[in-house]
Protein backbone atom coordinates (compact mmCIF):
# COMPACT_ATOMS: atom_id res chain seq x y z
CA UNK A 1 0.00 0.00 0.00
CA UNK A 2 1.76 3.15 -1.16
CA UNK A 3 1.75 6.14 1.71
CA UNK A 4 0.25 9.45 0.57
CA UNK A 5 1.98 12.55 1.46
CA UNK A 6 -0.15 14.85 3.87
CA UNK A 7 0.90 18.17 2.84
CA UNK A 8 0.07 21.82 4.48
CA UNK A 9 -0.07 24.67 1.95
CA UNK A 10 0.73 27.62 3.16
CA UNK A 11 1.26 31.31 2.14
CA UNK A 12 3.09 34.13 3.91
CA UNK A 13 2.79 37.40 2.67
CA UNK A 14 4.59 40.84 2.98
CA UNK A 15 4.60 44.15 1.60
CA UNK A 16 7.57 43.09 -0.66
CA UNK A 17 6.86 39.37 -0.98
CA UNK A 18 4.92 36.46 -1.14
CA UNK A 19 6.25 32.77 -0.50
CA UNK A 20 3.72 29.98 -1.02
CA UNK A 21 4.96 26.82 1.10
CA UNK A 22 3.72 23.25 0.64
CA UNK A 23 5.01 21.50 3.55
CA UNK A 24 5.04 17.76 3.92
CA UNK A 25 3.33 17.30 7.10
CA UNK A 26 4.71 13.42 7.86
CA UNK A 27 8.40 14.60 7.89
CA UNK A 28 8.32 18.56 9.18
CA UNK A 29 7.28 19.19 12.39
CA UNK A 30 5.10 23.01 12.59
CA UNK A 31 7.28 24.48 14.86
CA UNK A 32 10.11 23.98 12.65
CA UNK A 33 8.13 25.37 9.95
CA UNK A 34 6.65 28.11 12.33
CA UNK A 35 10.14 28.84 13.55
CA UNK A 36 11.08 29.83 10.01
CA UNK A 37 8.17 31.55 8.58
CA UNK A 38 9.13 34.29 11.04
CA UNK A 39 12.27 34.85 10.06
CA UNK A 40 11.81 35.14 6.47
CA UNK A 41 10.99 38.78 6.55
CA UNK A 42 14.26 39.45 8.46
CA UNK A 43 16.52 37.15 6.33
CA UNK A 44 15.02 38.66 3.17
CA UNK A 45 15.48 42.29 4.64
CA UNK A 46 19.06 41.73 4.64
CA UNK A 47 19.84 40.71 1.19
CA UNK A 48 21.93 43.59 -0.25
CA UNK A 49 19.70 45.88 -2.33
CA UNK A 50 21.86 45.05 -5.60
CA UNK A 51 21.31 41.18 -4.67
CA UNK A 52 17.52 41.40 -4.80
CA UNK A 53 17.07 43.76 -8.11
CA UNK A 54 13.31 45.01 -7.42
CA UNK A 55 12.38 48.10 -6.67
CA UNK A 56 10.27 49.17 -3.74
CA UNK A 57 6.89 48.42 -5.94
CA UNK A 58 7.47 44.92 -7.04
CA UNK A 59 6.85 42.14 -5.11
CA UNK A 60 8.85 38.89 -5.34
CA UNK A 61 7.10 35.45 -5.24
CA UNK A 62 8.95 32.28 -4.40
CA UNK A 63 7.90 29.03 -4.19
CA UNK A 64 8.94 26.47 -1.41
CA UNK A 65 8.19 22.85 -0.48
CA UNK A 66 9.30 21.51 2.68
CA UNK A 67 9.92 17.77 1.81
CA UNK A 68 12.61 14.71 2.36
CA UNK A 69 15.06 12.87 0.94
CA UNK A 70 12.74 10.54 -0.84
CA UNK A 71 11.19 13.18 -3.48
CA UNK A 72 14.44 15.50 -3.30
CA UNK A 73 16.30 12.53 -4.77
CA UNK A 74 14.00 11.71 -7.48
CA UNK A 75 14.03 15.50 -8.42
CA UNK A 76 17.76 15.39 -8.37
CA UNK A 77 17.99 12.44 -10.91
CA UNK A 78 15.71 13.82 -12.98
CA UNK A 79 16.71 17.46 -13.21
CA UNK A 80 20.57 17.05 -12.09
CA UNK A 81 21.48 13.27 -13.57
CA UNK A 82 22.67 13.01 -9.53
CA UNK A 83 20.65 9.87 -8.06
CA UNK A 84 21.28 10.84 -4.26
CA UNK A 85 19.13 13.47 -2.15
CA UNK A 86 20.76 17.24 -0.75
CA UNK A 87 19.90 19.64 1.26
CA UNK A 88 18.33 21.91 -1.25
CA UNK A 89 17.79 22.33 -4.55
CA UNK A 90 16.99 25.45 -6.66
CA UNK A 91 14.99 26.00 -9.76
CA UNK A 92 15.26 29.36 -11.06
CA UNK A 93 12.53 30.92 -13.10
CA UNK A 94 12.63 32.04 -16.86
CA UNK A 95 11.51 35.47 -15.51
CA UNK A 96 13.36 38.20 -16.61
CA UNK A 97 13.79 40.03 -13.05
CA UNK A 98 15.46 43.24 -14.68
CA UNK A 99 11.83 44.55 -16.28
CA UNK A 100 9.16 46.16 -14.31
CA UNK A 101 6.54 43.76 -12.61
CA UNK A 102 4.79 44.23 -9.85
CA UNK A 103 5.04 40.51 -8.99
CA UNK A 104 8.49 38.79 -9.74
CA UNK A 105 8.55 35.10 -9.72
CA UNK A 106 12.04 33.86 -8.67
CA UNK A 107 11.40 30.35 -8.92
CA UNK A 108 10.88 27.12 -6.50
CA UNK A 109 13.30 26.11 -3.32
CA UNK A 110 12.79 22.17 -2.28
CA UNK A 111 14.26 21.41 1.23
CA UNK A 112 15.00 17.95 2.75
CA UNK A 113 14.74 17.34 6.09
CA UNK A 114 16.49 14.48 6.76
CA UNK A 115 19.70 15.58 4.82
CA UNK A 116 19.56 18.92 6.60
CA UNK A 117 18.83 17.19 10.03
CA UNK A 118 21.90 14.82 9.51
CA UNK A 119 24.31 17.82 8.06
CA UNK A 120 23.13 19.70 10.91
CA UNK A 121 24.00 17.73 13.63
CA UNK A 122 27.68 16.51 11.84
CA UNK A 123 28.42 20.57 12.02
CA UNK A 124 27.15 20.83 15.95
CA UNK A 125 24.41 23.51 13.82
CA UNK A 126 20.95 24.38 15.19
CA UNK A 127 18.54 22.74 12.24
CA UNK A 128 16.67 26.27 12.41
CA UNK A 129 20.31 27.97 11.31
CA UNK A 130 21.08 25.50 8.94
CA UNK A 131 17.75 25.82 7.24
CA UNK A 132 18.12 29.67 7.35
CA UNK A 133 21.80 29.25 5.58
CA UNK A 134 20.03 26.86 2.94
CA UNK A 135 17.18 29.56 2.43
CA UNK A 136 19.48 31.80 1.62
CA UNK A 137 21.74 29.72 -0.79
CA UNK A 138 19.03 28.73 -2.81
CA UNK A 139 17.48 32.25 -2.96
CA UNK A 140 20.96 33.21 -4.21
CA UNK A 141 20.64 30.60 -7.18
CA UNK A 142 17.50 31.79 -7.99
CA UNK A 143 18.82 35.49 -7.93
CA UNK A 144 21.63 33.52 -10.92
CA UNK A 145 24.49 33.45 -8.21
CA UNK A 146 26.45 29.86 -8.90
CA UNK A 147 29.38 28.02 -7.06
CA UNK A 148 30.35 26.04 -10.52
CA UNK A 149 34.21 28.01 -10.18
CA UNK A 150 36.07 29.19 -7.60
CA UNK A 151 36.10 32.83 -8.11
CA UNK A 152 31.41 32.18 -8.62
CA UNK A 153 31.78 29.97 -4.98
CA UNK A 154 33.99 32.86 -3.43
CA UNK A 155 31.07 35.39 -4.47
CA UNK A 156 28.31 33.12 -3.29
CA UNK A 157 29.84 32.19 0.26
CA UNK A 158 31.08 35.33 0.62
CA UNK A 159 27.00 36.96 0.15
CA UNK A 160 25.95 34.27 2.56
CA UNK A 161 27.93 34.44 5.44
CA UNK A 162 27.63 38.25 5.31
CA UNK A 163 23.91 37.97 5.19
CA UNK A 164 24.08 35.41 7.80
CA UNK A 165 26.43 37.48 9.99
CA UNK A 166 23.84 39.88 10.24
CA UNK A 167 21.08 37.91 11.51
CA UNK A 168 23.95 36.43 14.27
CA UNK A 169 24.15 33.24 12.88
CA UNK A 170 27.93 31.77 12.66
CA UNK A 171 30.09 31.24 9.71
CA UNK A 172 28.91 27.97 7.93
CA UNK A 173 32.45 27.51 5.80
CA UNK A 174 34.72 28.31 8.76
CA UNK A 175 36.57 25.50 9.59
CA UNK A 176 36.80 24.91 13.46
CA UNK A 177 39.62 23.65 14.99
CA UNK A 178 38.84 21.26 18.03
CA UNK A 179 42.85 21.46 19.75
Amino acid sequence: MKKELVNSYKIWNDSFYTIEANIDTDLWCQDLVNSFEKKIYKILKEFPDEVINITPEDKILISIMFSGDKKVMELNSQFRKINKPTNVLSFPSSTDTSTNFKNVFLGDIIFSLETIISEAKANNKSTIDHLTHLFIHGLLHLLGYDHKTEDEARMMEDLEICILNKLSISNPYEIKNEN
